[in-house]
């Protein structure tokens, strides 16, 4: 192993691990959810890194707070990093969330636009700015995060709205890493979601019998794709990359449980709503 590169990531992976082991896991995840008020959920976390953060009960002060823990938690994993790496967590991590403000009125038939193409050359165009030995895992983690957008759009427009085959392959985004539009293509032919998961499931080993199951087995192989850069080599970039994006689908799962216990919501209908630990 180079020491220059354990000189320049050892820290930073050591972090990493740290943060990494203080995620919460699915029974932490179910205890919360069977919060029965604001208050009782912001005080089930106060053993968590999110305490620091979360000090106002209100739905807005809890949203507001798990914003800031994301912010706190990139800009400790960021900020030793040279500029020329850290373009792609920028693109990554915050243009994202800017592409869809600006897509709140588009229609579901535009959703697939010139900006997403522009947006996705400009990931590639970053992921190329990185070491090459880096680049193969930063890749792994993009393409498994479009290949979770494309699946999921199948689904909403295939199954659900009854489009077309055409309609529907519209929706991709050119960008994957298993689920290629070959394999796409396959899907789409499904119109139902019990042909679906037969389709499917030898990609995922397991089956599912509806649309939150399927949300469930979607990210479970997404979480699989995400951990698979933490058993390779020890110093690399794809490892706060990796983390960030488990934190966002942890902060997610949090702010479903904050909706569900200010709707009033019982512990199992928010259950449905979660995909993490």
């Amino acid at each position: 192993m180079p020491l220059g590169k354990a000189a320049e990531y050892g820290y930073l992976s050591a972090r990493c691990h740290v943060i990494r082991s203080q995620l919460l896991n699915a029974e932490k995840l179910e205890e919360l959810a069977a919060s029965r008020s604001m208050g009782e959920f912001v005080s089930a976390l106060s053993e968590t890194q999110y305490a620091a953060f979360i000090t106002d009960t209100s739905r807005e002060g809890v949203h507001k707070g798990l914003t800031g823990a994301f912010e706190s938690q990139y800009k400790r994993l960021t900020h030793d990093l040279k500029k020329r790496h850290l373009e792609i967590f920028i693109l990554f991590f915050h243009s994202k969330y800017a592409l869809l403000d600006e897509k709140q009125n588009v229609t579901s038939e535009e959703i697939f636009s010139k900006i997403d193409k522009t947006y996705i050359i400009s990931l590639e165009k970053g992921m190329k700015k990185l070491p090459s030995s880096e680049q193969r895992q930063i890749k792994k983690i993009v393409g498994s995060y479009f290949d979770l957008l494309n699946l999921y759009n199948l689904v909403k427009f295939r199954i659900l709205y009854k489009r077309s085959v055409e309609e529907t392959l519209s929706t991709m985004h050119p960008y994957t890493d298993k689920f290629t539009m070959e394999i796409l293509t396959e899907f789409s032919s499904a119109s139902d979601m019990e042909t679906l998961s037969m389709r499917m499931k030898p990609f995922f080993d397991e089956g599912f019998e509806d649309y939150e199951t399927f949300r469930q087995v979607l990210y479970r192989y997404h979480r699989k794709q995400l951990l698979s850069v933490w058993s390779g080599y020890p110093f690399s970039l794809s490892i706060p990359f990796s983390l960030l994006r488990l934190l966002e689908i942890e902060i997610s799962d949090l702010r479903a449980i904050t909706e569900g216990i200010f709707f009033g919501l019982e512990s199992k209908e928010i259950g449905t709503m979660m995909v993490g630990g």
